[in-house]
């Protein structure tokens, strides 16, 4: 998992090529729509599909750059006057493509991973970070939990939400539970002498051979990909001056294909 979702951001990352970053993009949401399914995703989707229309939006109001003039605003006007490009609006869908896959990719760490196989993962030797982590991501969706409990809560008392000071009125008990919690956490870790030795396990986790063609694929996906852009086969695209089509050559983008693998071993996992 750790392998794949590696490749997909150096990949993402590596290129400027929408192309290649649209594959990408689809490969991870494809894998993760058939690992938990598309209703554990929709706040997931929210979000990104929100960080990405920002930053499509961003440059196309700030970049007023290209030949290609959709409209144009007064130059008087402060901070967004000026024209309105085409290439400053395909630029931008660019960017909002690489930070959608970028999360989608590492996405399975917070899906499809539990706290203590995380911790597992890791060498005797950073057990407490290890710890430290796992810990770290039972929080969130324990701070969720309790949010929306409270303010649950809160309703059912008559509270309503009128601006940003009466909001404390559930932050606050949020953050008191979530300390008492942690709290309750460090004293059981004590109590079970937490650090008093070597890590300890029942069962040692052992990759299946699905996990292996992941890990394998992964890496002929990363090795095919640094190849062909490395020979020139995986052209750059530039949105600027003017517009125009990525290439797309059949060798990385054989490489990119590669990443779909998860969308069979990893159907239904989490």
């Amino acid at each position: 998992m750790a392998a794949w979702s590696a490749v997909c951001m150096v990949i993402v990352l590596s290129t400027s090529n929408p192309a290649y970053k649209a594959i990408v993009l689809v490969a991870a949401l494809t894998a993760l729509v058939s690992a938990v399914g598309l209703r554990r995703m929709r706040r997931l989707l929210a979000g990104v599909g929100f960080i990405a229309v920002f930053d499509v939006l961003l440059n196309f109001v700030s970049a007023h750059l290209g030949r290609t003039v959709l409209f144009a605003l007064p130059d008087g006007v402060p901070a967004i006057g000026g024209p309105y490009t085409l290439e400053a609006l395909a630029f931008g869908v660019s960017g909002g493509m690489t930070i959608a896959a970028a999360v989608l990719a590492a996405a399975p760490f917070s899906l499809l991973t539990q706290p203590q196989d995380v911790m597992d993962a890791l060498p005797a030797a950073l057990s407490r970070t290890g710890t430290a982590i796992a810990a770290s991501l039972n929080l969130v969706p324990s701070i969720s939990r309790s949010f929306a409990s409270v303010s649950e809560a809160q309703r059912l008392r008559g509270w309503r939400p009128r601006g940003p000071r009466s909001w404390a009125e559930v932050l606050v008990p949020v953050v008191l539970t979530s300390a008492e919690s942690s709290i309750q956490l460090a004293e059981s870790m004590e109590a079970r002498g937490f650090a008093s030795g070597p890590r300890t396990a029942f069962q040692k986790p052992r990759l299946a051979r699905s996990d292996w063609v992941v890990v394998a694929a992964s890496a002929a996906a990363l090795g095919g990909f640094i190849g062909a852009r490395a020979a020139g086969w995986a052209g750059d695209w530039f949105a600027y001056p003017s517009l125009t089509l990525p290439s797309l050559d059949v060798r990385p983008l054989a490489a990119c294909l590669l990443l779909f693998a998860p969308v069979v071993t990893w159907r239904r996992r989490g």
